[in-house]
Parts: structure tokens; C-alpha cells; sequence
């Protein structure tokens, strides 16, 4: 009888941590406000992703800053991706030169988070309120 009470916590205990994982997983693109998703890289092994999005409203309201060389630091993996997939991304030109200008204009901010839950996950938002327009990079390693 005991034995059995152990086993039905355990898998009480392993459903409650298949949950977990799940809703991490899942939470993170869900939590970003797109209009519209412009790249989706294939899905690797261990579910490493790149993925490019258009926002046009305001986004991330917390952390925002100018663009600065901490962006140019930051950005360079995300561009580097985005020119390792340039023959899959529809419109690479016009994406490639619409950041360009975004980054060009002294009201453009940006924004680099790190998510500290799930190891080799991190995301790059770039905003200008003045073209209402901005991009995600959205990086899973």
C-alpha cells in the first residue's frame, strides 16, 4: 500500500514537471507582440530556432535604449544569422535595408534580453515610434 501511494506521487510529480517545462517552452514567442512573423528558421535538434518578426506598436515598454555600441555588439549574432539564412528570407534586401534605417534614426531604441530560464535563449527588439516600426530577433541556441 505504501509502496503505491510512492508511486502515484511520483507521477503526480513527473506530470507536474512535463507541465512546466512545457509552458516555459511555449511561453516565450506567445509573450512577444508581432504583427507578423517575416522569418521562421527550421526547427534544429534540441529545438534551436531563428526567427525574425515585424512589430509596429510599441512592444517592450521597460529597458528600452538608445542605439548605442552595446546594440552594435548585441545585434552582430542576430545579423550574422539572418545573412547565414539571406537565401531563405523572403525580401532579404528590404528587411536588411530597413533595419539599416531604423538603426540610422536618433529615435530608434532597442531592447536585448537573455532568458536567464532557458540557458542559450535570447531575444532583440528594435523599435522607432516615429515609423512605427520595428523588428524581433528571436535566437534559441
Amino acid at each position: 500500500m505504501i509502496k503505491r501511494k510512492k508511486h502515484i506521487l511520483l507521477l503526480i510529480l513527473v506530470v507536474f514537471g512535463v507541465c512546466l517545462i512545457f509552458f516555459n517552452l511555449k511561453s516565450s514567442v506567445e509573450d512577444i507582440p508581432y504583427e507578423k512573423r517575416i522569418f521562421k528558421s527550421e526547427r534544429a535538434f534540441g529545438d534551436d530556432y531563428f526567427d525574425i518578426y515585424l512589430i509596429n506598436s510599441k512592444g517592450k515598454q521597460d529597458n528600452r535604449k538608445k542605439i548605442d555600441d552595446d546594440y552594435y555588439i548585441k545585434s552582430k549574432g542576430f545579423k550574422q544569422m539572418m545573412e547565414s539564412y539571406k537565401s531563405e528570407i523572403e525580401d532579404y534586401d528590404v528587411l536588411s535595408n530597413s533595419i539599416s534605417e531604423l538603426e540610422k534614426d536618433s529615435n530608434t531604441v532597442y531592447f536585448y534580453q537573455e532568458n536567464i530560464d532557458k540557458k542559450g535563449h535570447s531575444t532583440l527588439y528594435i523599435y522607432n515610434s516615429d515609423f512605427d516600426k520595428g523588428y524581433i530577433f528571436n535566437f534559441q541556441i
